[in-house]
């Protein structure tokens, strides 16, 4: 590139970064709070949990307003913000100190928005009897061959009651599959 092809390059990115300057001003000068003092409240705001790490913790029988109030949240979600609130769900899940009532919310949650994400985190928990339960309820409702191929595979890790609920998630699958409901 010779140096006037360079030079008209910077001038036109100068230009650019004017307007864009300007525009910004204009945003600016016509925020009602532009000039006003800091709001002090704001520093205890920012000093509030984060309710996602919060509700790691929660106990049965404990304060669940967090939970509820996240609940509401994945609920009235748009579908395109799914796979962002699934990320947030499953850290609750790798949360060192995820108790059993926050395994039971974070699965029930991810039974609504989960997807082929959520099937590693989740696939661990089919093969303990005490967590097979929950997490047959999230991978149910979520469609795809990953989902059957870890319900299948844990299968043979279960005995007892934790393996006759996990050959009838596998049995509803394959019947849904066959009644024409989808991919799950």
């Amino acid at each position: 590139m010779n140096e006037r092809a360079t030079a008209g390059l910077t001038l036109a990115a100068a230009g650019i970064a004017a307007v864009a300057a300007q525009a910004q001003d204009k945003r600016a000068s016509s925020d009602p709070l532009k000039n006003a003092d800091v709001d002090k409240r704001m520093d205890e705001f920012k000093k509030s949990p984060d309710p996602w790490k919060e509700v790691a913790k929660m106990e049965f029988g404990g304060d669940r307003t967090l939970a509820s109030g996240l609940q509401t949240l994945i609920f009235d979600a748009d579908p395109a913000q799914y796979p962002a609130l699934e990320k947030k769900v499953l850290a609750i899940l790798a949360d060192a100190g995820c108790t059993a009532a926050a395994r039971d919310f974070a699965c029930r949650m991810l039974s609504v928005i989960g997807s082929a994400a959520a099937v590693p985190a989740l696939a661990p928990l089919l093969e303990n009897a005490k967590t097979s339960d929950v997490a047959r309820y999230a991978l149910e409702n979520i469609p795809g061959a990953e989902v059957d191929a870890a319900l299948q595979a844990a299968l043979s890790k279960l005995s007892g009651p934790a393996r006759d609920g996990l050959a009838g998630t596998i049995a509803a699958r394959a019947a849904f599959k066959i009644l024409g409901g989808g991919a799950a």
